[in-house]
């Protein structure tokens, strides 16, 4: 009987523990430019996403690894951008509170 209601409490636990990390959203999200089709349009769409990130160093980590893997020379065309607290709007365009690119990353090294 106990070992039964210890199996039920940690089952729940676990569902509990299972559902609350898909409540969290990321904060930051990947945009990466160089792989488009279109390399000048820097339009925010769900194609050029490449992932959601908890913290701007780890988006821009990811963006300026991908960079170095494809080859790509630094320009002045931006090839990644991070933006915080994106969310899809009515028309499905892409908002965020904040962008940060490429360019501004390298700046800051």
């Amino acid at each position: 009987m106990l070992a039964t209601s210890f199996n039920k409490f940690i089952g729940l636990l676990l569902v509990t523990l299972s559902l609350s990390g898909c409540i969290r959203s990321p904060e930051w999200t990947l945009f990466y430019f160089a792989d488009a089709a279109d390399k000048t349009d820097h339009t925010l769409q769900h194609d050029v996403i490449k992932g959601y990130y908890d913290t701007l160093e780890q988006c821009q980590a990811k963006g300026s690894g991908l960079v170095r893997i494809q080859g790509v020379t630094v320009t002045e065309q931006v090839d990644f951008t991070c933006g915080q607290k994106c969310e899809t709007l009515d028309n499905n365009q892409i908002d965020c509170q904040q962008l940060m690119s490429d360019k501004d990353f390298l700046k800051q090294l």
